[in-house]
This record gives C-alpha cells, sequence and structure tokens, in this order.
C-alpha cells in the first residue's frame, strides 16, 4: 500500500505544468462522461425498449468502429488533435441534453394512452407535463434519440482516441508515466458519480418525483471548463507520411497485435456493457438509492486510480498478454457474482475490482499501441485500439446484451458474459503462450532495428523487449 501511496504522490508532484493540464484534461472529460452517462441508460431504457435499444447499439457500433480509425488517421495526416478535441469534447457534453425532453414528451404520451394524468402522475408530475411547450409525437421519440445516441457516441469516440494520443504523446515528451496522467480521470469517478447522486436523490425528493436533469447540466458544465485546457496544451506529434491503405497494411501484417486487439474487443465488450447496464441493474433489480449506486462508482474509481497508479510495474510484471487475461478473469468472477446478487452493498466490493478489470485492460492496450506504433502512427494505431475497445467491443456488448436482457433477463445476460469472459482468457493465454510470444519477440526485434535502436539481445525474452523500448521512449 505504501508504494501505491508513493506512486499516486508522485504522479502529482512535482508539479509539471503540461503534464497539470493533462490531468486536469482527464479529470474533467471523465467527470463529464461520468455525471449523465448511467442517467441516460436509465432514461433510455425508460423511453423504448430493448429491442430498440439494440437497434441503437448496432448502429452506434459502426459508427464508433469506423469513427476512430478515421479520425486517428486524420490527425495523424493533418496534426489537428487540439482542434478535434475540442470540437468534439464540447458537443460530447451537450449532446444528451435533448433527452431530458424526449422524457417529458414520452411521459405525456403515456399519461395520454392511459386516460389518467392526474390519476398517475398526481401533482408533480402534472407539474413537469404542464412545463413542457409541445410534446414530441410519438413515432418520432425513437428515430431523435437513435441520431442523438449515434452523435454521442461519435463525439465521445473521438475525444476519448485523441486525448490518449496527446497524452501518450505529452507523456512522452515530458518522459512521466501515461497511466499516472489518466489516472486523474478515474479521480472524477470518485467524487462526481457519489456527488450526482445525493444531488438526484435530494431534488427528486423535494420535486416529488424522480429528476436527472442536474446531472446533465453538471456533465455540460465540466465541458465549458475543460475548453480553454485543452486549448493551451502543448500538443507536438509526427504527422503520418502513408496512406490509410499502407497504414492498414501495416497494422495487419502485425499478427500479434491483431490477436491483441481482437481480444480488447472482448474486454471493450465487458466494460461497455458493465457501464452502460450496471445502473439499470440496480434500478429493476435491487432497486437501490442512487446514493449506493454513486458510492459504488466512486468505489470503481478508487479502484481505478490504484490501478493505474501500478499499471506500468503490472505490466512489466506480467506483460501485454497475461495482464489482458487477468482483467477479463476478474470480469468473469464479478459478472458471475451479479447472476446471484441480492444485496446492494456488495456492490461496494464487486465494483472495487473495476480498475483492475476494465481500466487496467484498456490502458494495457495504450502502452501495447505506443510500443508498436511505427513513427507517425501514434494516433492511427491508437484510433484502431479505440475502435476495437469502444467502438466494436462497447458496440457488441451493448447491443447483443440488450438482446440477451430483453430474452433471459439482465441476471441471466450477467451469467452468460461470465463465460464468455473467462473462456476468451483462457484461450488468449494458451494461444499466446505456444504461438504468439515468438511471433511478437520476431516483430519488435525488427522494430528495434528499423528504428535504429541498439541491437537486440539474443536470449531476451519479448516482455524485456518492450520493456526497453518503453525505456528509450518513456511514458
Amino acid at each position: 500500500m505504501e508504494t501505491v501511496f508513493c506512486r499516486i504522490k508522485s504522479a502529482i508532484f512535482p508539479i509539471n505544468p503540461e503534464l497539470l493540464k493533462l490531468k486536469i484534461s482527464y479529470f474533467l472529460v471523465y467527470a463529464c462522461l461520468y455525471s449523465s452517462m448511467p442517467y441516460i441508460s436509465i432514461i433510455v431504457t425508460h423511453i423504448i425498449n430493448y429491442q430498440q435499444l439494440s437497434i441503437i447499439f448496432m448502429c452506434a457500433t459502426a459508427i464508433s468502429t469506423l469513427g476512430p480509425i478515421v479520425t486517428g488517421f486524420v490527425a495523424d495526416k493533418l496534426g489537428i488533435y487540439k482542434a478535434i478535441i475540442i470540437g468534439a469534447g464540447f458537443l460530447t457534453g451537450f449532446i444528451h441534453l435533448p433527452l431530458l425532453w424526449l422524457e417529458s414528451a414520452h411521459k405525456i404520451h403515456v399519461a395520454e394512452l392511459n386516460e389518467t394524468i392526474q390519476l398517475a402522475s398526481g401533482p408533480a408530475l402534472t407539474s413537469v407535463v404542464s412545463s413542457t411547450a409541445a410534446a414530441v409525437p410519438s413515432e418520432y421519440i425513437f428515430p431523435i434519440l437513435l441520431l442523438i445516441r449515434i452523435l454521442g457516441f461519435l463525439f465521445l469516440d473521438a475525444t476519448l482516441t485523441l486525448l490518449d494520443a496527446a497524452g501518450l504523446a505529452i507523456s512522452k515528451k515530458h518522459g512521466a508515466d501515461f497511466g499516472q496522467q489518466k489516472m486523474a480521470g478515474s479521480l472524477s469517478a470518485i467524487i462526481v458519480p457519489l456527488t450526482c447522486g445525493l444531488l438526484i436523490d435530494a431534488i427528486s425528493e423535494k420535486l416529488g418525483y424522480t429528476d436527472y436533469s442536474i446531472a446533465f447540466y453538471i456533465s455540460a458544465g465540466f465541458v465549458v471548463i475543460l475548453m480553454p485546457i485543452i486549448y493551451r496544451l502543448e500538443i507536438d506529434v509526427q504527422k503520418n507520411k502513408q496512406s490509410i491503405i499502407s497504414t492498414a497494411k501495416s497494422v495487419i501484417g502485425m499478427i500479434d497485435v491483431d490477436v491483441f486487439l481482437f481480444v480488447e474487443i472482448f474486454v471493450g465488450a465487458c466494460m461497455g456493457f458493465h457501464l452502460t447496464f450496471l445502473s439499470v441493474y440496480v434500478d429493476a433489480e435491487l432497486i437501490a438509492p442512487k446514493t449506493i449506486y454513486g458510492l459504488a462508482t466512486s468505489c470503481n474509481g478508487i479502484s481505478a486510480v490504484i490501478s493505474l497508479s501500478v499499471a506500468k510495474p503490472i505490466i512489466d510484471r506480467l506483460g501485454e498478454a497475461n495482464t489482458v487475461a487477468l482483467g477479463l478473469a476478474l470480469y468473469s468472477i464479478r459478472f458471475a457474482v451479479f447472476y446471484f446478487l441480492q444485496n446492494p452493498w456488495i456492490l461496494i466490493a464487486t465494483e472495487s475490482l473495476e480498475g483492475f478489470s476494465g481500466f487496467l485492460g484498456i490502458v494495457t492496450g495504450s502502452y501495447y499501441c505506443a510500443a508498436a506504433a511505427p513513427p507517425g502512427m501514434l494516433a492511427s494505431l491508437n484510433g484502431i485500439f479505440s475502435a476495437a475497445a469502444f467502438g466494436l467491443g462497447r458496440g457488441i456488448g451493448t447491443s447483443v446484451g440488450s438482446l440477451l436482457i430483453s430474452s433471459y433477463g439482465i441476471r441471466s445476460t450477467y451469467l452468460l458474459l461470465s463465460m464468455v469472459a473467462g473462456s476468451v482468457a483462457i484461450l488468449y493465454l494458451v494461444v499466446y503462450h505456444l504461438v504468439l510470444k515468438k511471433l511478437e519477440h520476431k516483430r519488435l526485434m525488427l522494430t528495434r532495428s528499423e528504428q535504429g535502436e541498439a541491437t537486440a539481445q539474443a536470449n531476451g525474452d519479448s516482455s524485456t523487449l518492450k520493456d526497453d523500448i518503453i525505456e528509450v521512449t518513456p511514458l
């Protein structure tokens, strides 16, 4: 524990102005995300059914898979990281505000359908209904919601993809550990969800009905504060001289990287499903106060801070492959617990492991991209990684998860994903140690040779070579 504290302290002091701005940027971006995302999921499931929800996530999967790849390539080609982050980040904070309008319109249609507005809503909800200038026609609610969610995924993916690429570049320039910079984003998970949960419970109790709007306004406020900080970041990156076809061929030719990205799809699927449907699970299955959910999410953030503060030592010790397999194994255990869970306070224990499953698995991918990326392809490879984890992976987790929930219920879906995560972890470990480790060793030797670094050690293993590469370009 003392080692963890020392690493957290070293991530803060001494203060480097550029790294401080990067930390604040991560804090605000993830604060925006943690403020509204749980309540976006709840509102959406109240407005539409799970079949319609699966359509949204399938469309979002295509957008989120292609979006980061194109965004990363364009950013590398033109060197415009900052402009894209500012534009996409600003829209991320405001794009979901119309959901509050759609929620009110849905309540009106439900009341009209039952022809009992006064009886069903009571005085409190009547005030909400009467304050709505005009209801959205019921047949337009789903198409509008579909558009909002697709744009939301597109802007969020662009923001996170390029912020990570910028973070890697800035960390490399200043000789800093990237995981410790990104740790600031997890600090927001300790503070923001609990604060939003307390505010929503307090405001809802006063109004007499559940009102999630404060979380959306806080999210937009964080983005407004973020913009000038991003503008003042000094992001120096090398432009990519290759075409998008050549860039794709370079990545496809690295078989061990391809398989690693394939496994990250499952990490993204587990993380995307859990982050999307945990609030729905608590709301529908445990019927717990939002304060308990906020407290559990804060424990999630504490776990992420600890895991990111020790991410590099863990990866150096275990290697990327074993670290990712560990994350999937932890997901398998946690998801199995959710099948049997009855006491909402157990969420404190399950969410305390999120840092060492999802967050550690994702940051491992960032380290892997930094070590494997050819010159001028940092954002491109990180975009492909983001497309795999946050695009295709998250899309599979949410869209397939929606269909499974509609057919088998949310508890059984957690159990099914538990079995999938455990099976993939075991299979990847077997394939890696039998085949991929040798391919990885040869690729890293070739990479060092191409970059003009010192001759690779003839008897060194792949993890040693990767450590040397990271030491040459510290993160």
